[in-house]
């Protein structure tokens, strides 16, 4: 069977409840992608339970599923995500399932390695995950006490984050999603649940949701990760929209769980209601989004890319002739007077651009560099355009800005990890 998003699961499962595989691969199908699934460990109910009874695979296990699904030529997924691994042998066989995976295939890794302050597996797994596991990793999900002992490196604040997010960055994952944040500025002092959004070499976002009361809650984290894998995948360019998505459908479920049901006491224990994923089917497959990730910190534009295909620079057959000379002017002289580097690009070749640009009375060289067809790149959507202005200016993606007025313009922008800003075409009365 080939499917263009094919997942291959790796958690924990319970016989009761909604934690690991199970509150993950449903909702992973219900938006469309083919779920494959390997149980880490398998018990009867999940450890906020009084009684845990079950068992656990060993990496032996895991090496001979693995050599079954190779055998049979199956072994073909475009996704890896791992949740809850209980034993090294068991973790570093995993390494070794991602080295026969496809080179495309995206891993996902939520390092469950414990929360507030408390380990939930042994010790050693920690230096295994830093050093072994997130070399290969794509999207890491750790929470804040994860992330903390990945970097061994305290978190107080929400710019201490940010600092263990690089550093992070440094030794593999290309996005990591800080999935819960204690700091007082994050949470604003236990108001708020927080999330933190980083990207190699891109600003950093910041998603606040409500708090619900009625937990701890468990099997969130795996949710979560479930739905950072689907969003970041079905909007590959909007990672801040792929994050609010995410965040809304885990809020959404809670909101239902709450509504339905409360704790109980069970030998003597608190257990909290277990998650309504299927009571939430509609929230998953259909998330409104209702609260924004905002900028961790304010940007900081050093070079704009105009897209001279735009409607707003050109109409009709001479597309750059309708452009306003006098708003074009006065727009580079003063990103110009600021010390604001302003290059271009168009999908037409450089005697059309220049010709263009000599009729509106803009001498070509007010753009630096401008990328035309002559150069043989990748033509928007792709990223190239702005990446090579990126490389002339020696700046990274996140602090240059694209104007666009079409979609491909912005989305070789987003692409690139930049800013954009859309430029609205006016109509006559």
């Amino acid at each position: 069977m080939s499917c263009a998003h094919k997942i291959l699961s790796i958690q924990s499962h319970v016989v009761h409840g909604y934690v690991g595989n199970r509150a993950a691969v449903f909702p992973l199908q219900l938006l469309g992608f083919e779920v494959d699934v390997i149980n880490s460990v398998q018990f009867s109910c999940h450890t906020g339970y009084p009684a845990i009874r079950g068992q656990r695979l060993q990496g032996d296990d895991l090496a001979v599923l693995a050599q079954g699904l190779a055998t049979n030529e199956v072994l073909d997924h475009s996704h890896l995500l791992t949740g809850y691994i209980g034993a090294p042998s068991f973790l570093r066989e995993v390494i070794s399932l991602r080295q026969s995976l496809p080179k495309s295939c995206r891993y996902v890794c939520d390092p469950v390695l414990g929360d507030n302050g408390q380990l939930y597996v042994p010790e050693e797994l920690i230096s295994v995950y830093r050093e072994e596991v997130l070399p290969l990793v794509s999207v890491l999900t750790p929470n804040q006490f994860e992330a903390e002992l990945l970097a061994q490196t305290q978190i107080s604040n929400l710019n201490e984050a940010a600092a263990v997010c690089d550093l992070l960055h440094s030794r593999g994952p290309e996005t990591i999603v800080i999935t819960s944040m204690d700091t007082p500025d994050a949470t604003v002092e236990g108001e708020s649940v927080a999330m933190l959004l980083s990207q190699a070499g891109r600003s950093k976002w910041l998603l606040r949701l409500p708090f619900i009361a009625g937990g701890p809650f468990t099997g969130t984290g795996d949710l979560t990760a479930a739905m950072i894998l689907a969003w970041t995948q079905l909007c590959p360019h909007e990672a801040p929209e792929a994050l609010e998505k995410a965040g809304i459908v885990v809020q959404s479920v809670l909101q239902k769980t709450v509504s339905l049901d409360t704790a109980r006491m069970i030998g003597g224990k608190r257990v909290p209601p277990e998650l309504r994923i299927i009571e939430s089917k509609r929230a998953i497959e259909e998330p409104c989004i209702s609260l924004r990730c905002c900028l961790l910190e304010d940007p900081q534009i050093l070079g704009v890319v105009v897209d001279l295909d735009s409607h707003t620079f050109c109409s009709g057959e001479d597309r750059l002739a309708k452009c306003s000379l006098h708003e074009a002017r006065d727009f580079i002289e003063r990103l110009s007077g600021a010390g604001v580097h302003v290059g271009a690009a168009s999908s037409r070749d450089a005697a059309s651009v220049k010709a263009a640009l000599q009729k509106i009375g803009l001498p070509p060289d007010s753009f630096c560099p401008i990328i035309t067809s002559d150069m043989r790149l990748p033509t928007k959507p792709d990223s190239a355009p702005v990446l090579h202005c990126c490389t002339a200016w020696v700046l990274q993606p996140a602090s240059v800005l694209v104007v666009a007025g079409c979609i491909d313009g912005l989305r070789s922008g987003r692409a690139a990890g930049s800013r954009t800003a859309a430029l609205l075409q006016e109509h006559a009365e």
